[in-house]
């Protein structure tokens, strides 16, 4: 979509700035800030799904002059997919869900990690039925664990939904046949943050059908400690621990192996000392940081100043 093509309200998250906020919580009230509607929606899908903005928003300053020509700074609009996907959680946009998962395909960042489970939580009961089915599809399956994820924060953002939300994780995790080892993981990780014995039983089967990823959740045993039914003494150590697939023990191996290797002496290296200027040589020399944000690994670029990154 042409950047000049937005028009108000929407048009003005291109000039809002930096996202703030860790939790929907701290978000700006888009909503009542901006007077959006339902009749904006669309408009914000297209923000959400607009690549000129992600490549901003990775780093690539190299088409920024369409902004600049439209009176607009880069270092801003880059966060507007950001301010639009929060503002489609807080209008309850049921129909952004599907588009919003494509997002988290196409985009792995650990914005989409950590915000997209919130802007489902706030849709609420809506978001149950999208996000069942959307774990019903091709959508990989480290990306199916942030939607999982998303069911959790429903119950977050409205604790009346718990018993609907338990019902939901349970009949996603009764396929677990379909479903990868840590998409099931991931789906006994919800239902162990809510408590949810009365899932016990599916539990149980798919731990039977070795179908969990217990580096992700842990032994059978364990679970049922965290649930409050059995203690640990009421187990073997063996049966606390947890059981790897072989690739997982062979990376277990190499960690082991790593930190079991001995660390080269102070006399065994090279001498070497850090000039008086390292790290102004080093900004100096174009080695880029992404600008942080509270609670994450990093973010996006600031635009280079005409005339004169991505979150993984």
């Amino acid at each position: 979509m042409s950047i000049s093509t937005y028009e108000p309200p929407v048009a003005e998250l291109l000039s809002y700035g930096e996202a703030e906020g860790n939790t929907s919580k701290d978000w700006p009230n888009y909503v009542q800030d901006l007077g959006l509607t339902a009749e904006h929606v669309p408009a914000l899908i297209q923000m959400v799904q607009d690549e000129q903005l992600w490549e901003l928003f990775m780093g690539n300053f190299d088409k920024q002059d369409d902004f600049t020509d439209a009176g607009i700074l880069p270092e801003e609009a880059l966060w507007a997919p950001i301010h639009a996907w929060r503002s489609l959680g807080q209008l309850q946009a049921i129909e952004a869900i599907e588009p919003l998962a494509q997002v988290l395909q196409q985009h792995d960042l650990d914005w989409c990690w950590e915000e997209l489970p919130q802007v489902f939580g706030l849709m609420g009961a809506g978001a149950l039925a999208p996000l069942e089915d959307l774990l019903s599809t091709k959508i990989d399956y480290n990306n199916k664990i942030t939607l999982v994820e998303g069911f959790g924060a429903i119950v977050k953002a409205f604790p009346d939904l718990r018993d609907r939300t338990v019902e939901a994780l349970t009949r996603q995790l009764s396929q677990f046949k379909n479903h990868h080892r840590t998409v099931n993981g991931a789906l006994i990780a919800q239902l162990l943050d809510l408590k949810a014995t009365e899932a016990v039983p599916v539990m149980e089967a798919a731990y039977e059908a070795k179908k969990v990823d217990e580096m992700f959740v842990g032994s059978w045993a364990r679970v049922q400690i965290d649930l409050g039914l059995k203690q640990e003494l009421d187990f073997t150590p063996e049966e606390l621990e947890i059981r790897y697939t072989p690739r997982q023990e062979q990376m277990m191996a190499n960690i082991r192996a790593s930190l079991d290797r001995p660390k080269p002496s102070r006399k065994s290296l090279p001498n070497f000392e850090k000039p008086p200027e390292f790290k102004d040589i080093l900004v100096q020399s174009g080695t880029k940081k992404l600008a942080d944000k509270a609670g994450f690994g990093g973010g996006p670029p600031i635009a280079p100043k005409k005339s004169k990154k991505k979150k993984k």
